[in-house]
């Protein structure tokens, strides 16, 4: 793609130019459409004024034709309108919405001759204001208006003649018919567009002269910036004694002062630098004479620095490669093969010392033969040249084994073909190790190769210790790796034995986790009996059908059980092999000794002891493998034996526990039925004896004394007393029975609080408390046991008069979270943290002492929390010692069953 670029509209002067005209056109464009929507607006509003005008004109004028309907007449008031350029067209309606008198206008408007509508004549006499309406015609839009023709209802033909046309007071007017005047919207159109050429004309003669001004103004302002930039091209080729004119003090004056200071500050800067290239020139002549004398000196340290760089850079190397690996093996055969290329040596061979054996191990071996290797290895290392120089701690050499008569391992070094060796020592470990160079024509080696073979042993050094370390470390990796892996199992184990399962399933997965940790062929877990005569077979790993149908539940007498036996006496394992046979008291006898799956000749006996006492015995074999059972093996087995003792104890202790809760539950059965029974008997009689109470204390059998009055009044608090702690008596039973049912029902949450309050007013009153109910007013009716509720409201209300010696008891109400929420609060002692728990179970209460002041069985919190609990809701108290108590409950609106 070609671009074209013009100069012109590239330049400082173009960009302002360019820069203004587009705001200027906008500027132009939009005050233009401003005032065209102005003028349109002026229009509009001026052709509708103009056609209400005429219509109502046009109807006060043709008030007499239409009340004589004369169309004469008429047609003489509709022509100075019909003349109208803007009017289409002119119909007058009598009062019964027919055409009295129609007329065209000039613009070629069609007249509307059909009847006035119904609809539209009704409006019109009932509303008698004009109605306008904008229509689509053939010659374009129009505006039709039509108006109502008023007349007063007393004047008759002759006083519209006669009578003057002020109305008289009092008079009335009426719709006697409808001008409909049609007006076309072609003259407004017109206009607009005379006014919008109007517009383009002055807009392009303002746009021209802005135009030809804006130009000018770009040229006055770019002009002193084309001069700064001639003179700075100027610097730019190196014409510094110019100056620029300083015209002005603007900007553009302070740029061109900014400009010339530059100048002469560059030509200072010129002088300096010819001043100093000269004083250069003279320095670098002196310096070519120091530089051939140094250089001299140099070559001859370079010379003597690239052999010593050659032998570092190949130490460098060996040193690289040796550290590179840590596989021993690989590592040793690395420094040999370097040291033969470094020495050019023939053969080499790395070998260690073994203190326990007394011999030669051979690490690694280079253009050595079998034998040769063998021979070594069958050599007393004492007699070596490896021994003498790891005691000195330096290398030791022999130019010429055939020279030499009193070397040990002579004849063997001579048979390979080796003439002469060198023997470097290589420390770390505690080891005598190092390496012994061999080449088959005899002299000495070099001082520099044998100083380079030292360096070589030393660097080795640290990679061998490195490399034998991991190897440590990757054995150890490995046990540890082992160890995690039993760990693993063992925590399995543990989490596995808290599962509900069966003895025989717990004890199989003992041996499935110990089948897989260690290596044993077969095991079987004997339990001892309750009674400790006889052991019982329960379960068993890696036996065959066959074996262990043959033993399965077999019961075995302690006394005939041989190992076993000892190992529960003594409470120690037993291992018994090839070479620690079963002594012949502890082998089996028969019948015993027949069954297949119990004969072994090595196998482990390990007692299974949970509370310290033996419960049962662990025997491991290797019957099928016959490998021997490893002492670590053993420990293994003991930890696998303690699990496998926990879960035969607790399921020997969940037997015992389901047992007795079997008891406990019959007990608490039994314990119901009879608090049941007895709050009949008991309620029965107190009945009785309450209601002839109220019968005489209400002289029904005659006035009763005021001693005896006192007396029986007192009978009948203490009897309405004891029939409430019957009734809580009743109600535990049920609830421990499981036969407290709710009776569901609607009821009103407010008349709950006031009918318990109503109830124990009389108690407040006498204490001298005041009493409160605080219900919201956006509380719903709800469904429940409204009895019940009833129930638990008196009780937390009766608490709280009871406790409470000054002060008030508060009864709140109202809906929390879509649920009822009722809070009894008091000013009373209060209740401590210990005992907030506590007071919600039966016959529990804050002060449980035998010299509490207050009464009480400790069942109504209890009995409450249960029915609350009944309905899905939720009891509890918010209260600190000293300060006052608030119990709070919660129940669902509506409880379903």
């Amino acid at each position: 793609m070609i671009r074209i670029r013009f100069r012109g509209f590239s330049t400082f002067r173009a960009r302002i130019f360019w820069s203004i005209i587009p705001v200027l056109v906008a500027l132009l464009i939009f005050h233009g459409v401003m005032d065209l929507r102005e003028h349109r607006r002026l229009f509009t509003n001026e052709f509708m004024r103009r056609g209400q005008a005429m219509a109502g004109n046009l109807a006060y004028s043709g008030e007499l034709g239409v009340f004589a309907e004369d169309r004469q007449l008429l047609e003489s008031s509709m022509r100075g309108v019909v003349g109208d350029p803007d009017v289409a067209y002119v119909v007058v309606y009598g009062e019964d919405g027919q055409v009295l008198a129609q007329g065209a206008g000039q613009n070629g408007g069609s007249v509307r001759s059909e009847p006035l509508s119904d609809q539209e004549r009704q409006r019109l006499l009932q509303e008698r204001r004009p109605v306008v309406k904008t229509l689509q015609g053939p010659a374009g839009p129009f505006v039709e208006f039509l108006a109502p023709i008023l007349t007063e209802a007393a004047k008759s033909p002759d006083e519209l003649v006669l009578g003057s046309r002020g109305p008289g007071p009092g008079a009335e007017k009426r719709a006697i018919g409808v001008v409909r005047l049609g007006l076309s919207q072609r003259g407004i159109e017109q206009r607009m567009w005379g006014l919008v050429r109007l517009w383009v004309g002055v807009t392009l003669f303002f746009f021209t002269l802005s135009a030809v001004a804006v130009y000018f103004f770009s040229r006055k302002v770019t002009g002193p910036v084309k001069r700064l930039t001639e003179h700075a091209e100027k610097m730019g080729r190196g014409s510094l004694d110019e100056t620029v004119p300083v015209e002005t003090r603007d900007e553009i004056g302070q740029l061109a002062g900014t400009l010339n200071d530059m100048a002469h500050a560059l030509k200072g800067n010129i002088r300096e630098k010819e001043r100093i290239l000269a004083e250069l020139q003279e320095l670098n002549r002196t310096l070519e004479d120091r530089i051939r004398q140094r250089t001299a000196e140099l070559e001859e340290r370079t010379d003597a620095l690239q052999q010593s760089l050659d032998e570092v850079s190949a130490m460098g190397e060996i040193s690289r490669a040796v550290s590179s690996s840590l596989d021993l093996g690989e590592v040793l055969d690395t420094v040999s093969a370097h040291a033969v290329r470094l020495s050019a040596s023939d053969a080499c061979g790395i070998y260690e010392v073994d203190p326990v054996r007394n011999a030669f191990v051979v690490v690694t071996a280079r253009n050595l033969s079998p034998e040769f290797v063998e021979a070594i290895r069958a050599a007393d290392p004492r007699q070596g040249a490896l021994s003498r120089a790891a005691e000195t701690r330096q290398p030791m050499q022999i130019a010429d084994l055939a020279a030499i008569h009193d070397f040990p391992l002579r004849e063997i070094i001579l048979r390979e073909g080796l003439r002469a060796l060198l023997a470097v020592p290589i420390g770390g470990g505690g080891l005598v190790r190092g390496i012994v160079l061999y080449r088959r024509q005899p002299g000495s080696f070099e001082e520099r190769t044998v100083s380079l073979l030292t360096t070589l042993a030393n660097q080795s050094k640290v990679a061998i210790e490195n490399a034998r370390l991991f190897e440590e470390v990757r054995s150890q990796r490995v046990r540890l790796e082992t160890l995690s892996r039993n760990m693993e199992q063992l925590y399995r184990l543990s989490t596995a034995m808290q599962e509900p399962l069966s003895l025989r399933d717990q004890l199989a997965r003992v041996l499935e986790a110990a089948r897989q940790v260690i290596r044993i062929d077969r095991f079987y877990i004997w339990e001892v009996s309750p009674k400790r005569d006889h052991l019982t077979a329960l379960v068993g790993a890696g036996y065959s059908e066959d074996e262990r149908q043959e033993f399965a539940w077999i019961e075995m007498p302690l006394g005939e059980a041989g190992a076993m036996a000892e190992a529960h006496r003594t409470g120690v394992p037993l291992v018994f092999d090839r070479e620690h046979p079963v002594p012949p008291e502890l082998r089996l006898r028969p019948p015993y000794s027949d069954h297949r799956g119990l004969r072994s000749s090595a196998f482990v006996v390990v007692p299974m002891i949970a509370r310290g006492r033996v419960v049962g015995l662990l025997t491991a074999d290797n019957k099928v493998s016959r490998e021997p059972v490893p002492a670590q093996t053993v420990a293994l087995l003991q930890i696998f034996a303690s699990n496998a003792a926990v879960a035969m104890e607790n399921a020997r202790l969940f037997h015992e526990i389901e047992d007795k809760g079997r008891q406990l539950e019959i007990a608490s059965r039994h314990k119901s039925q009879f608090l049941a029974n007895m709050s009949h008997e008991l309620r029965t009689p107190l009945n009785a004896v309450l209601g002839y109470t109220e019968l005489i204390l209400d002289d029904i059998f005659g006035e009763v004394p005021p001693q005896i009055r006192d007396t029986l009044e007192r009978t009948r608090s203490n009897g309405l007393h004891l029939l409430g702690l019957i009734n809580d008596v009743l109600d535990l039973s049920k609830i421990e029975a499981g036969q407290l049912t709710l009776s569901l029902g609607d009821y009103s949450m407010a008349e709950v609080v006031h009918g318990s309050l109503s109830s124990l007013r009389s108690l407040a009153e006498e204490k001298k408390l005041a009493l409160k109910a605080l219900v919201a007013p956006d509380v719903l009716p709800g469904k429940g046991d409204e009895r019940r509720i009833t129930q638990v409201l008196l009780n937390l209300v009766g608490n709280a008069i009871k406790f409470t010696e000054v002060g008030e008891v508060t009864v709140e109400a109202g809906l929390s979270d879509g649920q009822f929420l009722v809070s009894v609060s008091d000013t009373g002692p209060g209740i401590s943290q210990a005992d907030q728990q506590k007071i919600f179970e039966e016959f529990q209460q804050a002060d449980s002492s035998s010299t509490r002041r207050k009464g009480g069985t400790g069942l109504g919190l209890s009995i409450a929390r249960r029915i609350i609990e009944l309905h899905g809701g939720r009891i509890w108290v918010e209260s600190s010692a000293g300060h006052g108590s608030i119990f709070r409950f919660t129940l669902p609106v509506r409880v379903e069953a």
